[in-house]
């Protein structure tokens, strides 16, 4: 127990006082902090820095759990999202290798520089507490805007002439100028940036937010002591007198202090910091809760779910390839009127011709092919940390508010040190808010409690309320819900169901219960007809019907284009060997 942890220098001072009190009390006059004969003003001196190092590391101890909880889930957001990526790119270099053997060694390079890019937009670097963001937004749309800029020669060449050789320097510049006047892949580029690009910034100020909340934590030991000299000598005096005086006294069995007097001490000690601290503190526990639960939920209206959207991307992409040969002869027409009849490299291409002219679509099975759907899969690792966060972090809501309260819970009510001597404290205790402390016995008015709280100046804690407020707007501004899902939200206002979603509690047999809870992946399967029995949480966003269509046009489309890459590879394969 914290209680039990006094550091060696305490020790050390309890020697020192007792073997000059036969002296001291003879021979110094009365100390008024302790109230009797006591060690001399040099020692008491100690003995009071020496209080104020034990408040310090109490008020650490008891936030470090919660800067344990943020730690740990910055990390498995930034991990697990590097290991959806890593996986994400394996599944689209395998379906270059098996679907698109033609382009698959000129597209690695780009694969990998997007999927890179992605990578390193939650990195460390791009998530720093002070808000900076060297990798914007726009800039990570522009490298899904290089991506298919690359791709396009590629592309073209494997649509119109995939037998010849490669096109020359002077015709696939021409083709980089024109993607966004021609749009060969359609809007699909723009869906896909979008999206990609949406769901990873709002896990990258996840994480960020994360950071900020540990960091402000870790300052809480320090910031809160740090105010007016006048309150910090009351507290000063109210701790000694609180932990050392029964050494002063000549005490010598060990005795705590008395619960109520620890919690007069701590509270005139930090209602007035804490009060400052609580409001931007709990505002963002609760605006980060949503974010949670926005980013994790079962459903996506808010369309911030990265790993929905990281494990969608192959498949994406090979739609967007697949819009161009859908459109290959009006493609090739606006080529030639904007770039000319193709213009071939007069050198042999160094790629096996065999490779090339034997199967541009190489037979495969149909499971290796892109799937309009994501397949049911248990909850991952970052799953369970996510939901084990939202299950503990509302119990930081309140860190600063019940402060005081938490430091004094186990404290004993009786054969204690109450002050002057060993019994049960009969003085008033008073209530934790900060006008009630002109009347905490154990301060005197002019300490604290005063109608002018700008006697109690803390730029350093104005400074972390500053930087709370603002990843609180940062935040929030993600959190906006979109034209597309204000309707659903409002069907399912009207007809009063609501989910209750939890993310640690277990699914039924067939996905749901009761409450309409269900697994995050069963959306993608099921028929949407959710039933509920209450709104759930008001710090978790409601589950929605319809959710289907939760990745709009990105979705339209994907099972015909699965079946025309089948139809592809049979005309490809067999209709010569019949001719």
């Amino acid at each position: 127990m914290i209680r039990n942890v006094i550091p060696v220098l305490g020790s050390r001072i309890f020697e020192v006082m007792y073997q000059r009190y036969t002296y001291v009390r003879y021979h110094v006059s009365v100390i008024p902090i302790c109230g009797g004969n006591c060690c001399d003003p040099q020692t008491e001196e100690r003995i009071k820095q020496q209080a104020r190092s034990d408040f310090h590391y109490q008020i650490h101890h008891h936030s470090r759990s919660h800067q344990g909880l943020l730690a740990i889930t910055a990390d498995a957001l930034r991990d697990s999202m590097t290991s959806l990526a890593r996986q994400s790119e394996n599944k689209t270099l395998n379906l270059f290798n098996q679907v698109y053997r033609s382009m698959a060694v000129q597209s690695r390079p780009s694969i990998k520089a997007l999927y890179q890019a992605m990578i390193d937009y939650v990195a460390p670097s791009n998530t720093p507490v002070n808000l900076e963001q060297p990798l914007t937004r726009s800039m990570l749309k522009e490298r899904f805007s290089e991506f298919f800029t690359k791709l396009f020669p590629i592309a073209y060449h494997h649509a119109v002439n995939p037998h010849q050789q490669d096109f020359s320097p002077k015709f696939k510049s021409c083709l980089y100028e024109i993607v966004d006047r021609i749009k060969p892949f359609g809007d699909i580029p723009d869906q896909i940036s979008a999206s990609m690009a949406k769901s990873l910034e709002a896990t990258r100020v996840l994480i960020q937010a994360l950071d900020l909340g540990k960091t402000v934590l870790d300052k809480t030991d320090t910031v809160l002591f740090s105010g007016s000299r006048l309150h910090q000598e009351a507290c000063n005096d109210a701790l000694m007198k609180m932990t050392y005086c029964p050494k002063c006294k000549g005490i010598t069995e060990e005795v705590e202090p008395c619960h109520s007097l620890c919690t007069n001490v701590m509270r005139g000690c930090l209602t007035q910091p804490a009060s400052e601290m609580d409001p931007a503190w709990s505002g963002y526990v609760y605006i980060v809760e949503r974010l949670v639960a926005a980013v994790d939920g079962p459903t996506n209206v808010l369309e911030l779910n990265t790993e929905r959207a990281m494990r969608q991307l192959d498949t994406h992409i090979s739609d967007a390839i697949m819009h161009a040969m859908e459109d290959g002869p009006a493609l090739e027409e606006k080529v030639r009127t904007a770039c000319g009849r193709a213009e071939l490299n007069s050198a042999v291409t160094t790629t096996n011709s065999d490779d090339s002219s034997a199967a541009t679509l190489t037979v495969v099975d149909a499971s290796t092919l892109p799937s309009p759907f994501t397949p049911r899969t248990p909850p991952n690792q970052l799953h369970v940390q996510l939901g084990n966060f939202l299950a503990s972090v509302e119990r930081s809501r309140t860190f600063y508010g019940n402060l005081a309260d938490t430091i004094c819970e186990e404290y004993p009510d009786k054969h204690c040190w109450n002050g002057e001597r060993i019994g049960e404290y009969t003085k008033t205790v008073v209530d934790s808010s900060l006008g009630a402390q002109k009347y905490n016995p154990e301060f005197k008015l002019t300490a604290i409690g005063t109608a002018d709280t700008s006697a109690y100046s803390n730029p350093n804690i104005s400074e972390l309320i500053d930087q709370l407020r603002h990843i609180t707007q940062v935040v929030q501004s993600h959190l906006t819900y979109p034209s597309s899902a204000i309707g659903l939200l409002a069907d399912e206002a009207a007809d009063g169901s609501g989910s209750g979603w939890r993310p640690e509690m277990e699914d039924d047999d067939d996905g749901r219960n009761g409450g309409g809870i269900h697994n995050r992946h069963d959306d993608e399967d099921d028929d949407g007809n959710y039933s509920g029995s209450g709104m759930g949480s008001t710090t978790i966003d409601p589950v929605v019907k319809g959710n289907e269509n939760i990745d709009g046009n990105l979705a339209t489309g994907i099972s015909s284009r699965s079946f025309l890459t089948l139809l592809l590879l049979f005309c490809t394969i067999y209709v010569p060997l019949a001719a």
